[in-house]
């Protein structure tokens, strides 16, 4: 009996004094790939100092190769926060630390700063948490599972502010800390129910004390403005907005905040303030997501600009190019309220408990609307892919479609001269292995390179053909990159290389006209890929830059925009010998959305586009003297305002019209459609913004494999709203003729 007592008396000293620091969080005060902030209430003992390092030494202290004493402390809330500021980190990496004092040693934790590069990122956006614990806790749990880079809140923590609520806050904050220990950092913004910039700024170390401040994450990929509806917002918190956003140059800019400029329930008043002061230059200044709180309810607009314009819906009509979209709007725990103030712009509203789950790369962002209640049956993401949508994972699903995904206007189909372009391999036939004997093998799941047991014990030879590669004659490449997702683990050394067919339009790969057998262009590539670990799909898995041999294929007279290309890879050197010297990546007939895709980024001389079509005009134009143009019946004069972008160009037929100076009417070009919604379900609007148009403009959507679903044709109109009834949903092409030549390409998701 007394051992049995003793025994227990050991264990409660054990757990006592493995409880001296509590209330873990992480957050961000500086770059995301370089620093951290580790934050913990201090509940007794001294001298507490974050053992750390890249290596995993579980609780040994005296084995991590860096300390640091803490860098503030702040009594608060009836906590001591103690906050350690970790700087000089290497980018998208992983530490490991534990907290020790002269009393105790917490668990280990660890966390991954960001990427210093431009890969995709994940963020969980949301905010009211107020005193709803269950919805609360769901909510955090599914932190854990989704793994973000990092947490938008937009305050309302807690219902009164008080130091028993924020305790019991932090005590479920805990549950975003996955099982294996790592932590994900929270940008914490302030809300109503905080009942001053305190609350924030000392128990989360913001960067700033009035919690108004900016983080840039990646090489500049995404700047997140966190902003404070709860002090002024005109005067020095937009002064320091207006600098920020004008001399920040960064892909994109997003922002949060906590009191709507437009709540989707009547129970909550305009944000008048906020609409004035910061929504057009939100719009202005590229701005394109914003993400608000403290309504309790659920809402998605589609893109939108300020205006008071007839026709705007309180103060704001739709920009489908380049406006801003507004989602939110909080019930991470707080009582939900009815969505019932919708506008003509809302795109979708509901009322459940919810957050955005983001995703963020160089040329969209997606945003979907996670639902919390069944957080439980919820499975967790792997660490190595942070991206896959986990099963059971309860994703919004209104008539609009689960995705809301903006797109920067440098991407396909935009107008600007810098432009990428994405095509995957969309069919089972254009990713073969061609073992040692020359034959075709199609229906692999995976593709081995190079060496593959099944196929004959084989060195095999890799094909690759993506079809409809929408590439202009006269594109200058500037990178291109095959892009895999690794299937399985394989770490020896390999070397691969990979060549381009020597064709215009690389045909279907056969028996007969199989992989090796075609002729590639001289200039070729090695790639020595690093590790790859099963189910990733980031630079490890990218090729070397290909975009040589790409130059020279659309510079061949028979490439045109549309046609097929195919690549060659092939083991070399030692690879040809090592049968572990491979690397082994998903084929189409497996997971199409894991099959290899070719990434190319390019630039267009727009100059000579305007001068092509000149070119072509010659034929139809009749000049009259003095600075008048008549073209096909229309008279234009050189004061019309619409035409002074051909100047650069006059010289080709200035010696045909009695001025220097050649004025001309509108070519229509990119510039001249507006194609939305995009994604759609079923309808899709070509709205046109040219003035003078009197030939007809033909529509053409191509599926994914190159077959033509749908064409009209239309004249002397200014929109047109077409309907092709698709009955498969994925990924579509539109093409905008006249004269057969190709204005616009847009690609359209439906879903």
């Amino acid at each position: 009996m007394k051992k049995n007592l003793f025994l227990i008396l050991f264990l409660c000293i054990g757990c006592i004094a493995y409880a001296n620091t509590d209330k873990y969080r992480l957050t961000l005060r500086g770059n995301p790939a370089t620093s951290i902030v580790i934050g913990w209430n201090q509940i007794s003992g001294n001298n507490a100092k974050v053992y750390y390092s890249i290596v995993d030494y579980g609780t040994d202290f005296k084995k991590y190769s860096n300390s640091i004493s803490p860098s503030r402390t702040v009594s608060y809330k009836g906590m001591n926060n103690t906050f350690v500021r970790l700087t000089g980190l290497t980018p998208n990496t992983a530490y490991y630390f534990i907290i020790k004092d002269s009393q105790s040693t917490s668990k280990r934790f660890w966390f991954k700063t960001a990427p210093a590069d431009k890969s995709r990122l994940s963020f969980i956006a949301g905010g009211d948490s107020r005193n709803n614990r269950s919805s609360r806790k769901n909510a955090n749990l599914l932190v854990s599972k989704l793994k973000p880079h990092a947490i938008m809140f937009g305050g309302d923590m807690t219902d009164n502010d008080t130091n028993s609520q924020w305790q019991n806050w932090f005590n479920d904050w805990q549950l975003t800390i996955a099982k294996d220990g790592r932590m994900f950092p929270l940008i914490a913004a302030r809300g109503n129910h905080e009942d001053s910039n305190n609350s924030i700024y000392n128990l989360f170390d913001t960067p700033s004390s009035n919690v108004y401040y900016a983080l840039t994450f990646g090489d500049n990929l995404v700047r997140i403005y966190t902003l404070n509806t709860e002090i002024s917002i005109s005067g020095n918190q937009t002064d320091w907005l207006k600098n920020d956003v004008n001399s920040t140059n960064t892909d994109w800019k997003i922002a949060q905040y906590h009191k709507p400029m437009r709540p989707h329930t009547f129970f909550k008043l305009n944000g008048n303030s906020q609409y004035n002061n910061w929504a057009d230059l939100f719009y202005k200044k590229g701005v394109r997501l914003v993400v608000e709180c403290d309504a309790h309810t659920v809402k998605t607009t589609w893109p939108v600009k300020p205006s008071t314009s007839s026709g705007n819906d309180e103060g704001f009509i739709r920009d489908n190019k380049k406006g801003t979209v507004y989602v939110g709007e909080g019930c991470w725990g707080a009582p939900l309220r009815n969505n019932d103030d919708d506008k003509n712009w809302t795109r979708n509203s509901g009322r459940f408990n919810q957050f955005k789950w983001i995703f963020i790369d160089e040329n969209k962002i997606e945003t979907r609307t996670i639902k919390i209640d069944n957080a439980n049956e919820v499975d967790e993401v792997s660490n190595t892919n942070t991206f896959q949508i986990p099963s059971n994972l309860d994703i919004w699903n209104p008539v609009n479609g689960k995705v809301v995904t903006l797109e920067r206007e440098n991407s396909l189909g935009s107008s600007d001269e810098k432009n990428t372009l994405e095509v995957a391999i969309s069919n089972g036939d254009d990713d073969v292995e061609e073992h040692r004997f020359g034959s075709l093998y199609k229906d692999s799941g995976d593709l081995e390179l190079v060496y593959d047991f099944v196929n004959k014990f084989s060195y095999q030879k890799i094909g690759l053909r993506f079809r409809n590669i929408n590439l202009p004659k006269n594109a200058t490449i500037t990178n291109a990159f095959i892009q895999f997702t690794s299937e399985k683990d394989h770490s020896d050394t390999t070397e691969l290389e990979i060549s381009l067919h020597n064709v215009g339009d690389s045909p279907v790969f056969t028996n007969s006209n199989n992989v090796s057998g075609r002729n590639t262009f001289s200039s070729k590539v090695i790639w020595k890929p690093t590790p790859w670990t099963a189910d990733q799909a980031g630079n490890a898995q990218r090729t070397p830059d290909l975009s040589t041999m790409l130059q020279q294929l659309i510079e061949l007279n028979s490439w045109k925009s549309g046609n097929s290309a195919s690549f060659i890879i092939r083991g070399k050197g030692k690879s040809l010998q090592n049968t572990n010297a491979k690397r082994s990546a998903y084929a189409f007939d497996k997971n199409p959305n894991k099959a290899a895709k070719l990434v190319i980024k390019y630039t267009v001389d727009k100059s000579s586009d305007i001068c092509s079509g000149i070119n072509e005009w010659q034929q139809n134009i009749n000049y009259t003297s003095g600075d008048k143009v008549t073209y096909e019946g229309n008279l234009f004069e050189k004061t019309d305002s619409d035409w002074n972008f051909l100047e650069t160009c006059g010289t080709l037929i200035k010696n045909r019209v009695n001025s220097s100076i050649i004025n001309t009417p509108p070519i229509l070009s990119e510039k001249s459609f507006e194609i939305f919604p995009n994604p759609f379900t079923d309808h899709i609007t070509i709205s046109l913004n040219d003035k003078y148009i009197t030939k007809p403009v033909t529509i053409e959507l191509f599926d994914i494999s190159g077959v033509k679903v749908f064409n009209t044709t239309f004249n002397n109109t200014k929109e047109i709203v077409i309907n092709p009834e698709l009955t498969a949903n994925g990924i579509y092409f539109l093409f905008v003729k006249q004269n057969n030549r190709i204005i616009k390409t847009q690609k359209l998701i439906k879903k």
